[in-house]
């Protein structure tokens, strides 16, 4: 798998699990064998300690953590299974979980030098000739058939991808980088773009690097990751 789809996949699986166990609401989902019912949260993290054995088998270090997304998704159930506000807590969530820390594999990959990189996210993404950690640990994570809420979820990343406003923001999230003298194609082509660029510098000057680009995209892409956000709720049944 390349680079391009690996911003895409966290959210994936979460789209994927909601599509699979309990369509577009974020409800308790009675779990396989009789036992008692188990949150998306717990799915979720069921799956990241699984990812993380795999990468340790692998050689490679991994943070288990959930998305900001499900943090406001747990909100928004939460307040409709209970007959409130549901705009408010989905407001409220968003609010607190800016607060929330970003992806730690982030940093964790950024300070690998650039050919540990690679090896990293083909350990965890896979490709042609095996698969990956990731996708290997997805189905027993789960605990149900997820083909087809996997094949639903694309449609609606999908779908995100390409409303306008989201367009908008990637483009709004292209000037910034372009401001900060990073020339990327698209959002979804920055981990390529800062591993292709490390390549060309010594080590301690990819390092350099890699750290100033991560920052800029950290601070560029809040304002697309929340409109995309918004638009990625909406189309999985949020309000």
């Amino acid at each position: 798998m390349n680079n391009v789809k690996r911003r895409n996949h966290a959210l994936l699986t979460v789209a994927a699990l909601i599509a699979a166990t309990i369509g577009a609401s974020i409800l308790l989902q009675p779990a396989a064998h009789g036992e008692k019912p188990s949150s998306l949260r717990d799915q979720v993290l069921r799956h990241q300690r699984l990812v993380a054995d795999c990468m340790e088998s692998r050689g490679f270090d991994y943070s288990v953590g959930v998305a900001r997304d499900l943090i406001v998704e747990e909100a928004r159930a939460a307040a409709e299974a209970k007959g409130g506000d549901v705009k408010a807590a989905v407001i409220e969530a968003t609010e607190a979980s800016r607060n929330h820390a970003s992806d730690p594999n982030e940093l964790i990959v950024s300070q690998l030098p650039p050919e540990r990189q690679r090896a990293w996210g083909d350990a965890l993404w896979g490709t042609d000739e095996s698969a990956g950690c990731f996708d290997s640990t997805l189905q027993a994570a789960a605990r149900v058939d997820l083909d087809a809420g996997l094949k639903r979820a694309e449609t609606i990343f999908a779908q995100a991808k390409s409303d306008p406003s989201v367009r908008t923001a990637e483009n709004e999230y292209l000037a910034c980088m372009a401001a900060h003298r990073h020339q990327i194609r698209s959002i979804d082509s920055f981990y390529e773009y800062v591993g292709l660029q490390a390549e060309k510098l010594s080590t301690e000057a990819g390092h350099e690097l890699s750290d100033a680009a991560y920052a800029h995209h950290a601070d560029c892409s809040k304002p697309y990751n929340e409109r995309f956000n918004d638009v990625h709720r909406k189309l999985l049944g949020g309000k």
